[in-house]
């Protein structure tokens, strides 16, 4: 009997205690409106908080609801930890303090439609200069470095099949994740599709973006070109030998 759900939903959250319950439970009833079987999985990124706990209780009661815990923190390993458990023939990950459930939805539309892709969300306001700045500079970036033809790189949801992901390995543990996937999906020629949402306001907490954090992504993206060309020169002999 294969009992594999056909979403999973990866949601990270970072000391959410006051909030994240409401949250996960806010995810339950548009994704039971479009007919199809789904799990949301959890993941506590080094919450020092009450977080685990609330989701944890979230989970006893309801089997769709999982928890895996990522204690060494960053987002790349709090997305890779969900989706290294993730059941679903279709993977989501999301920023679950930023994101409004009803997009998931139809971003799920849109990646049924243009199927095989990456589907993801492109934020067209952030409410802030000094935002729209760095991102507009981070995906110039991006365009430049990998060839990634979107407007907003770090825009979550993002929805794949299992296949793809697999294919694809993304592996950096922090900010860079999103970056790593999209210039996968690029190098393999696997077609990225975005969906514009207004922005949506935090459902609590803090962001953690400064310009410390900032800087790294952008000096980041100059090594991960490099890691992502050694990589690839290293898989050539086998491919060749096969």
């Amino acid at each position: 009997m294969n009992d594999r759900p056909f979403l999973s939903v990866v949601l990270p959250c970072r000391n959410q205690e006051d909030h994240i319950g409401e949250v996960v439970e806010r995810y339950l009833a548009p994704l039971e409106a479009t007919g199809r079987t789904f799990e949301l999985v959890v993941v506590p990124n080094a919450c020092t908080d009450g977080t685990q706990r609330v989701v944890e209780g979230l989970a006893r009661r309801d089997p769709r609801v999982r928890v895996v815990e990522n204690p060494a923190g960053g987002w790349g390993r709090s997305v890779l930890a969900g989706l290294g458990v993730a059941r679903g023939e279709t993977l989501c990950y999301t920023n679950s303090a930023r994101t409004d459930p009803a997009d998931v939805v139809r971003l799920l539309d849109l990646y049924l439609r243009c199927a095989p892709c990456v589907a993801k969300v492109r934020r067209v306001k952030r409410n802030a200069a000094r935002r729209e700045m760095g991102s507009w500079l981070y995906n110039l970036e991006a365009r430049i470095l990998f060839g990634i033809r979107v407007r907003d790189v770090n825009g979550t949801p993002k929805i794949l099949a299992r296949d793809a992901y697999q294919r694809l390995a993304p592996e950096s543990p922090g900010d860079l994740l999103d970056l790593e996937l999209l210039a996968l999906a690029t190098q393999a020629g696997i077609r990225v599709v975005e969906m514009e949402v207004p922005g949506f306001k935090r459902h609590g907490g803090r962001s953690s973006t400064n310009l410390r954090s900032a800087f790294a992504m952008y000096s980041g993206a100059l090594g991960l070109r490099s890691a992502l060309r050694k990589r690839r020169a290293a898989a050539e002999p086998a491919r060749s030998a096969s």
